[in-house]
């Protein structure tokens, strides 16, 4: 590990080149120093083994903290105004690299017949090559930063032919570093005011009441034993307002289609022109393939991934409702109960999940730390984990005894790929 190059110095240029291109699509151009330095880098990196079938290649870089002066000079950053005093700077310095040894994870593919080659730094591409396409006529001038890269791979190297890598990084890689998972119940047993805050909105006759049908609820809708006949747009305003009023929503002395209006996204694909007590009508803009780039379902709006659904499908027997809302549970829960209540046919996705979420049973994946806890499958594809979050800094030690940690994945060199180290 070499001591010259520091974790402010590396924070600096996770600022400057993370933020170019955080998709890995958009080649960059770089000084004549720096392009020679990321040659040998490839070279080196072609010693080791890909862990995926594109040709990506992983290592554990690590760095010390060095230095308060790498961080910048107190007196200046005051004068300057970036801090109120000297104290504050001093404060910053120690909250951002709290660790004498700071690790990263770097990953590097190179696609030579399509000549494209990009390193990951903290999940974030920190260098894109692409020749495809023109670049940026202004190089980025990064020698430092690419030396840097270039003798902590040679570090890892020299561990990987001694034998001693995979031991060091299984020994010593620091748990906010890691990916593994842990009880939602023992996560609420460290941060109690957590359960309290997700149960807050529900009584627990209900939370009863909820475990008990969504338990015996199909593995997928075409177990739903009831259809409805036909269906029209003001029937489908009227599901939606059940939901509403089961949430307390505001609004809920509105008219069923001004409360639709009211809480979903707004991009409905011209339902609202439809009549409303016509089941043609529906049943054709229902079908209709033109019908495209709205947003009809979500009529909780949030995020990607933060809106409750509510969908209308149907099949030969009839009409039922397809309702979803991971993050979203206790809303989803009422939706769904107020609906069944109703003898509405509808159909949760992940019920067995929010029956274990409930329980405090259900696995919240631990991701690490740099990556955005959200649509995080494939960091878990022998599991069925549809939550994550990352290592809390607050109450880490506390947090620790509970969490399952998974093995890192084995780094050979790839002329000693067949054998284990």
């Amino acid at each position: 590990m070499s001591n010259k190059f520091t974790q402010p110095k590396i924070w600096h240029y996770l600022r400057w080149l993370g933020e170019k291109d955080r998709f890995g699509s958009k080649g960059q151009a770089y000084d004549e120093k720096s392009n020679l330095l990321l040659d040998e880098f490839f070279r080196l990196m072609e010693q080791v083994s890909p862990i995926a079938e594109n040709g990506a290649r992983t290592l554990w870089l690590r760095a010390p903290r060095g230095p308060i002066s790498d961080f910048g000079d107190p007196k200046e950053a005051v004068e300057d105004g970036e801090f109120e005093s000297e104290e504050e700077f001093i404060s910053e310095w120690e909250w951002r690299f709290p660790d004498e040894t700071e690790w990263y994870e770097m990953s590097s593919i190179e696609l030579k017949d399509e000549g494209y080659r990009a390193v990951m730094l903290r999940h974030r591409f920190v260098i894109v090559q692409d020749n495809r396409e023109p670049v940026d006529a202004f190089p980025n001038e990064i020698p430092e930063f690419v030396q840097w890269l270039v003798d902590s791979v040679k570090e890892c190297i020299e561990m990987l032919r001694a034998g001693t890598y995979n031991d060091y990084v299984r020994e010593n890689l620091p748990p906010q570093h890691r990916t593994g998972k842990i009880r939602i119940g023992d996560f609420w047993t460290v941060w109690p005011e957590n359960r309290a805050e997700f149960f807050g909105d529900i009584s627990p006759e209900d939370v009863a009441d909820f475990i008990r049908i969504a338990s015996i609820q199909a593995e997928n809708h075409h177990g739903l034993k009831d259809r409805l006949p036909q269906m029209t747009a003001n029937d489908f305003y009227r599901f939606c307002a059940m939901g509403y009023a089961a949430c307390n929503y505001k609004g809920c002395d509105k008219t069923p289609k001004e409360q639709y209006y009211l809480n979903a996204d707004g991009r409905d694909d011209d339902l609202k022109d439809i009549p409303g007590d016509d089941p043609e009508a529906f049943h054709a803009w229902l079908h209709d393939k033109e019908r495209r780039g709205g947003h009809p379902w979500e009529v909780c709006r949030g995020g990607n991934s933060t809106h409750v659904t509510l969908m209308v499908a149907d099949d030969e027997n009839g009409y039922w409702l397809y309702l979803a809302g991971n993050n979203r549970t206790i809303e989803t829960i009422h939706f769904y109960l107020a609906l069944h209540r109703a003898g509405i046919p509808v159909y949760l996705h992940e019920a067995p999940v929010f029956v274990k979420r409930l329980q405090g049973d259900e696995m919240i994946g631990i991701v690490p730390e740099g990556v955005t806890p959200k649509y995080c499958e494939g960091h878990f594809p022998d599991e069925h984990i549809i939550d994550y979050m990352n290592l809390p800094d607050e109450d880490r030690e506390k947090f620790l005894p509970f969490c399952i940690w998974y093995d890192e994945p084995q780094v050979t060199l790839l002329k000693e790929s067949s054998t284990k180290e």
